[in-house]
């Protein structure tokens, strides 16, 4: 008879610890994660740390928290770190064990190796009690994540065709002079309108003295990305390289004439991810808060088609009255989309074409 008492004592043991834990294990258990930083670049290396607090009597003999991520964030080999990667979404499952009124603090090293918008998203909770009969499941949805900006291309030293035309914005930045800024007088030259003669000077020097104009930036440049990897393209780019080329260095050419003093402007026949109502485009300005603009734009780019290219050109030309430099970034250039193009040329733009598939990516980084 005692064996039989033993074994029923047991077995009332084990269905009690199991319900206890069951009702029990996750309340007062607190889990967050977060990554030390927002925005990063290609390439960086970043910390995402896990925070788990048992903040009662009773221990958490095993808990796994599973969570997922897209494809894009290398994370370092770890202990207690499961990771299953598919094409687009990897899948992570993190162990824990805790004593009562214990916390426990976890750093991830990762590197950042594909542009995007990774959002922490919703963490599964699983525990149970101390042998595995009985166990419980939560969801919690976490807010934040990182940001990923693409590397800007170094295009200073890079042999490309527009380059050329580049300079030659440069040098049209600072040989325009306002009529709204003087810096002072200088000696009348043939041409001068009688009304620059600053007469006070003249009477002073006895020459003709006129007012000297300052100088002040004229071209503005707008840079249009298609994300169509070819003309027929239905809806996602199936060739993402020469467009995530394409990316980077319209971020190579934005942070390049942005340090010279030039206005940019950008936008996109694509999405960007969930906001697919959002025109994708910034407006022409300058300034390193238009920098943020813009890469933040390019980071969160989906190379999922809103409009065909050439539509997305015919509602861009019917909106801007202004004569600008336009630069074309394109895999193609189609007869139907070079009709387009001579539109613009006719409206009195300035339109040049950098074609992406002539361009294998380089791994050389500009500082941003």
């Amino acid at each position: 008879m005692g064996a039989y008492w033993i074994l029923f004592i047991a077995a009332v043991v084990v269905v009690v610890q199991g319900k206890i834990f069951k009702r029990m294990a996750l309340k007062k258990l607190n889990y967050s994660r977060s990554f030390k930083v927002s925005t990063c670049y290609e390439g960086d290396s970043v910390e995402l740390i896990e925070i788990i607090e048992n903040r009662k009597a009773l221990p958490v003999p095993w808990l796994r928290v599973e969570s997922q991520f897209r494809s894009g964030l290398a994370f370092d080999n770890q202990l207690n770190l499961d990771i299953s990667e598919g094409q687009f979404n990897q899948n992570h499952k993190s162990f824990f064990s805790l004593l009562p009124w214990t916390k426990i603090l976890r750093r991830h090293r990762i590197t950042a190796k594909q542009r995007g918008l990774y959002k922490l998203g919703t963490v599964s909770m699983t525990t149970g009690d101390l042998i595995g009969l009985e166990s419980i499941v939560q969801s919690k949805t976490l807010t934040g994540g990182i940001l990923v900006y693409p590397m800007p291309l170094d295009v200073s030293d890079m042999d490309l065709p527009v380059q050329t035309w580049m300079g030659e914005m440069l040098v049209r930045r600072w040989i325009m002079e306002d009529p709204f800024l003087i810096s002072g007088v200088r000696e009348y030259r043939d041409g001068d309108p009688l009304k620059d003669i600053q007469w006070k000077a003249t009477a002073r020097t006895g020459t003709l003295q006129v007012h000297r104009r300052d100088t002040t930036a004229d071209s503005r440049l707008l840079i249009y990305l298609n994300i169509e990897d070819h003309e027929q393209m239905w809806s996602k780019a199936t060739r993402p390289e020469p467009i995530e080329h394409g990316i980077r260095l319209a971020a190579g050419i934005t942070a390049h004439l942005l340090s010279q003093g030039m206005e940019i402007g950008m936008g996109t026949n694509g999405t960007l991810g969930e906001e697919t109502e959002y025109d994708p485009f910034v407006p022409v300005a300058g300034g390193m808060e238009q920098q943020h603009l813009i890469f933040e734009m390019l980071a969160r780019l989906e190379l999922t088609r809103r409009l065909s290219f050439h539509d997305y050109l015919a509602y861009e030309l019917s909106r801007h009255e202004e004569a600008r430099d336009i630069l074309i970034l394109t895999t193609y250039v189609s007869p139907r989309l070079e009709e387009m193009l001579q539109r613009f040329r006719e409206n009195g733009h300035r339109v040049d074409v950098l074609p992406l598939a002539d361009f294998p990516s380089p791994a050389k980084e500009v500082s941003a």
